[in-house]
């Protein structure tokens, strides 16, 4: 038989009371955090999962950002472009007046002096930003795209897509491209036919008028109306991305829910439940306090008292 001496005692006591003690940390550590998982080693498995939430929630949660600028950036353009929608309706009307020929030569070169101030509107509407982006430039963002005598278009931006990521592995371009624009602003070549940018095609304009040139005066209407629907197209396809925008990001706050309710489950602690088993590890460790005054063997000191 194994002897169990006053010493072995002391240690087993000693070892009980320090789980009972531990026991009681941990749960008393869920109810101050209200989490049930504090440490890695409280859940390996929980952690991982726990961790890989969070990376959800965070790249959502850009994913939202990006697509609130990008749905900001495209509402200035399409505000720029109602600006310049409404220039070329002006530019309509004063172009239907110059083409009559009841008009003397004065009225004529006011009708000329108006259609060249709204004309130096459109390069300022040009080079509209967003932030510290140039709307209408390309990629080029920094740098205003109108600049005068900058080149004979006196054009520096370019026509390429500036892209933002609204969710892994796709992107959208935010801007209007060369091919969306159909090069509004300036001129470029349509099969052998030089289609004219809108600078150009005003500045012709207003020579004409000056000149009392009629029938230039007049086709010139058809190519205010193909600007005209240019312009529709590029609103059109601004309107068609903002939808598609609004949808995304509003399966991306629906998805962030989601992920939210199952980080809660996985790191929010029962408080109920944390208080109970609280109180019965306090119970317990009364307890081994307890039994343990009574089973440890009176010792010589306290014979000699």
């Amino acid at each position: 038989m194994i002897r169990v001496t006053n010493h072995m005692l002391v240690n087993d006591l000693r070892r009980n009371l320090n789980t009972n003690m531990r026991q009681l940390e941990h749960y008393n550590r869920q109810l101050s955090t209200t989490k049930k998982l504090n440490l890695p080693s409280d859940n390996p498995a929980g952690l991982v999962k726990s961790l890989r939430l969070r990376t959800n929630l965070t790249e959502g949660a850009q994913y939202i950002n990006n697509i609130g600028e990008t749905i900001n950036f495209m509402e200035t353009t399409d505000s720029a472009l109602d600006n310049v929608n409404q220039i070329l309706h002006r530019v309509r009307e004063l172009t239907t007046k110059a083409a009559t020929g009841s008009n003397d030569s004065s009225a004529r070169a006011a009708i000329a002096d108006e259609i060249e101030e709204l004309n130096q509107q459109l390069t300022m509407i040009a080079n509209t930003t967003y932030g510290t982006k140039h709307v209408f430039a390309g990629t080029n963002v920094t740098e205003p795209p109108y600049q005068e005598g900058a080149n004979p278009d006196n054009w520096v931006g370019n026509g390429q897509p500036l892209e933002m990521e609204i969710g892994i592995g796709v992107k959208i371009p935010i801007n209007l491209t060369d091919e969306t624009m159909n090069y509004f602003f300036t001129d470029h070549d349509t099969g052998g036919d030089t289609k004219q940018g809108i600078f150009n095609l005003l500045d012709s304009l207003v020579t004409d008028i000056r000149a009392g040139n009629l029938d230039e005066v007049s086709a010139a209407l058809g190519d205010i109306d193909a600007k005209l629907d240019d312009l529709l197209y590029c609103r059109s396809t601004i309107g068609a991305k903002v939808n598609r925008l609004e949808l995304q990001k509003n399966r991306l706050e629906s998805t962030q829910i989601s992920f939210t309710g199952l980080l809660s489950q996985n790191e929010d602690a029962d408080m109920a439940e944390v208080i109970m088993q609280l109180k019965m590890q306090e119970n317990v460790y009364r307890a081994s306090l307890a039994a343990g005054a009574r089973i440890i063997q009176p010792s010589l000191v306290d014979f000699l008292r």
